[in-house]
């Protein structure tokens, strides 16, 4: 039987890049994508800059959707990191940490399993010389051990600040194809770097077909620095 799951990814720079809150537009989007998950990058989690547990305000705009947040950093008083929403049930959800090497800060990766997939959202590091590339190399040994023969498809989605050509995401492709393309992803007002991406395991089940999908308007641009990146895969 073929299956089908449209996922989303989106750096959504705190809800507040060009806006107070952009929380319920990013919510737009998601629903206007028919997205089934979505990956989100840079939040916050109830501290000083924004008093709020960011992912969970978004998964109840959308009707009260399951989450997970995986926090990277304490920071003002509460944390920053990544997280997933979905419609879908979550039956399993994990945290991979990944070290600051020489770059900013520490990372990480958010994983939930699903009945039927399983996927991730993490950001990498965007200032050191290697700190994105040994990220991305622990990426690919977790998902390794833990999937190679995975009988559901894995995703890996999210902001790898590295290019197609980069070598961070030359280290992903070791492990991962790349579904999403290499459209430009960033600034969003007018982009010329792919920087997001949506992966897939090749150790586990192959997929049948993706259909790839930037999300870019000038109604889009205002909403965060990057754009949205949308995929439909048969499977």
């Amino acid at each position: 039987t073929t299956k089908k799951v449209t996922l989303f990814t989106y750096n959504v720079g705190v809800f507040s890049k060009y806006t107070d809150d952009s929380t319920p537009a990013v919510a737009d989007l998601i629903a206007a994508a028919g997205a089934d998950i979505a990956a989100l990058n840079e939040l916050d989690s109830c501290n000083r800059r924004h008093n709020v547990h960011q992912l969970e305000a978004l998964a109840d705009i959308l009707g009260g959707r399951n989450h997970h947040f995986a926090s990277a950093i304490s920071f003002a008083g509460g944390s920053y990191g990544n997280g997933i929403v979905t419609k879908d049930g979550i039956s399993s959800s994990y945290k991979l940490m990944l070290p600051v090497f020489d770059g900013s800060e520490s990372r990480s990766v958010a994983v939930v399993e699903t009945k039927d997939y399983v996927f991730a959202s993490t950001h990498l590091d965007h200032k050191g010389e290697y700190a994105g590339v040994e990220q991305a190399r622990i990426i690919n040994k977790w998902f390794e051990q833990r999937y190679s023969g995975e009988s559901r498809p894995v995703f890996l989605c999210g902001d790898m600040n590295s290019r197609p050509d980069g070598t961070a995401v030359g280290v992903l492709l070791e492990k991962w194809d790349n579904i999403s393309g290499d459209a430009p992803t960033y600034p969003s007002d007018s982009p010329r770097s792919c920087i997001d991406y949506i992966f897939c395991l090749k150790s586990a089940r192959p997929i049948i077909s993706a259909d790839a999908v930037l999300l870019s308007s000038a109604d889009i641009s205002s909403v965060s620095d990057h754009l949205p990146v949308v995929v439909s895969v048969s499977y």
